[in-house]
């Protein structure tokens, strides 16, 4: 009788728990919605109607002594990419980019730097293409905050979210920063390939080719393939402009060319843009992904999803005393 008992009572404390759990996982769920609620109101989505972003890029030098190389990374290594747009007259461009170096620091991160083109009457960097690559991927989403498709100063990391302006959202531009660096939680399994097969410095043409695995990520129907597209860029680590009114003087990470390439693999030939001083220009294949449904992270939702919200919660009403028990 003893033994029966103390299994009843153990059963019933058991049942009794269940109220408590379920409040406990639901405050604690509740508690990280607000919290990427709070991070998400620093920036901007970088993208207006498409789920996506960038997984990284590779890179390769392209000096006088370059002849060729190649370069393969699992998704999971490959760099990731902060793209800046900026001008050489931009005074609040020089405190956004000092906020991203202290908020960059050590971390192995990769910076592209657009430069104003059109109707552009002193920086001297910029060009039609980059503008094109800027304006197609982030210009919906700048023209509906700030009412252009391109303002300097503009900050997006890892293709997603955009920070326009110098104005902190939390307690300092470079925290804003710091906190964008650490948000990214896409996980995508897969390689990349960048090879130059071989480099004319002299006629400043290259052959290459390329290969990006595809991802897929698991839904209803079974899986559903993630979009990709690389982009061919030419970044020069540092370009000097003495007469760039912002003075800022050496301008770094400048972006001279973006070229969009067709498919997942394939050959091709490319003029190399002349370094606007040095020998310092790099050869980057980033990496575009975009998904054909809005539910492709819902991983990274805090709670399995609404609807077992509310049956956690009709369960939870269910199992409370009725006020008619006795």
């Amino acid at each position: 009788m003893t033994r029966k008992h103390s299994i009843s009572h153990c059963a019933g404390t058991g049942v009794k728990a269940i109220p408590f759990l379920l409040v406990v996982l639901l405050l604690a769920a509740s508690t990280q919605v607000v919290a990427t609620s709070e991070q998400s109101s620093m920036w901007h989505d970088a993208r207006v109607g498409v789920n996506g972003g960038v997984i990284g890029a590779l890179a390769m030098p392209l000096t006088n002594e370059t002849t060729g190389g190649e370069i393969i990374l699992d998704y999971s290594e490959i760099t990731q990419v902060v793209e800046v747009y900026t001008a050489t007259w931009c005074l609040n461009c020089v405190t956004t980019e000092q906020a991203l170096d202290e908020a960059i620091g050590d971390s192995d991160v990769m910076r592209i730097h657009y430069h104003r083109h059109r109707s552009e009457p002193e920086d001297p960097f910029g060009n039609n293409a980059t503008e094109h690559r800027w304006e197609s991927t982030y210009g919906d989403a700048s023209t509906a905050v700030a009412g252009l498709s391109r303002v300097a100063p503009s900050t997006v990391f890892d293709g997603e979210r955009m920070h326009l302006g110098t104005s902190p959202s939390s307690s300092s531009l470079a925290n804003d920063y710091s906190t964008s660096l650490i948000a990214d939680q896409s996980s995508f399994s897969g390689s990349a390939r960048l090879s130059v097969s071989s480099y004319d410095p002299e006629m400043r043409l290259m052959l290459f080719s390329w290969n990006i695995t595809e991802h897929t990520v698991p839904d209803v129907q079974g899986s559903t393939a993630i979009s990709l597209t690389p982009w061919l860029l030419f970044v020069e680590d540092s370009a000097s402009f003495p007469e760039g009114s912002n003075g800022v003087g050496d301008y770094l990470h400048v972006l001279h060319d973006a070229v969009e390439l067709d498919g997942t693999e394939g050959t091709g030939s490319a003029l190399v843009p002349t370094a606007w001083d040095g020998d310092d220009v790099s050869v980057l294949l980033l990496i575009d992904w975009t998904s054909p449904t809005t539910e492709c992270c819902s991983s990274n939702w805090p709670l399995p999803g609404p609807g077992l919200t509310a049956a956690l919660l009709c369960f939870l009403g269910a199992l409370l005393p009725s006020r008619r028990e006795r």
